[in-house]
């Protein structure tokens, strides 16, 4: 059996996947997957944790097909945003994924830009403070062209937002590639 999976945006903007359990021992004997598939359906807008409507639109969508969907948008490198509140969690509402309208997932090339480029700056930050200390021993030292050197290369670090641009990137995988070589690949 091909099994199947619902999505959905909550209200909030955010992709959903839910896998019904089909293994479940309590799931009555002889139910059908679309009844199945309904009962949790049913049970998702009777929580009311989404703030969702019986009508709300969702998908039934064979999960080998959404697994190879979420695959060609990156896994969920795009899913959500380049930066994690202070718990250390993400959030999905100012993620680059979207719903398609086969029910599975794409991603806004226009909002993953601007989430690689979070990454990049993420990465680059630390190395801007990593250079503080040796500048500040030049200047100690009165080493001009030490000072010289380390600012250009602080500039240059700066400039990374300016001059890395990701507009000709056309598709998640190439994009997720794209890497400024100043920097060490961390995200």
């Amino acid at each position: 059996m091909t099994k199947k999976v619902i999505t959905w945006v909550d209200r909030q903007g955010r992709y959903r996947v839910t896998s019904p359990a089909y293994e479940d021992p309590t799931r009555p004997p002889g139910e059908t997957e679309a009844e199945c598939i309904e009962r949790v359906w049913t049970k998702i807008v009777a929580v009311k944790a989404y703030g969702i409507a019986a009508d709300h639109p969702h998908f039934i969508v064979e999960d080998t097909d959404q697994r190879l969907r979420v695959d060609a948008c990156c896994g969920n490198y795009f899913r959500y945003t380049g930066r994690a509140d202070h718990a250390g969690l993400r959030d999905a509402r100012g993620g680059a994924w979207e719903m398609d309208t086969d029910g599975r997932p794409k991603v806004n090339m226009q909002k993953a830009r601007v989430i690689q480029m979070d990454k990049i700056r993420l990465s680059r930050d630390p190395e801007l403070v990593a250079l503080d200390i040796p500048f500040m021993r030049a200047v100690e030292a009165a080493d001009v062209a030490e000072q010289q050197r380390i600012a250009a290369l602080k500039q240059v670090l700066r400039d990374i937002p300016q001059t890395f641009k990701l507009g000709s990137f056309k598709t998640p995988a190439t994009l997720r590639a794209a890497w400024p070589a100043e920097l060490p690949r961390t995200a």
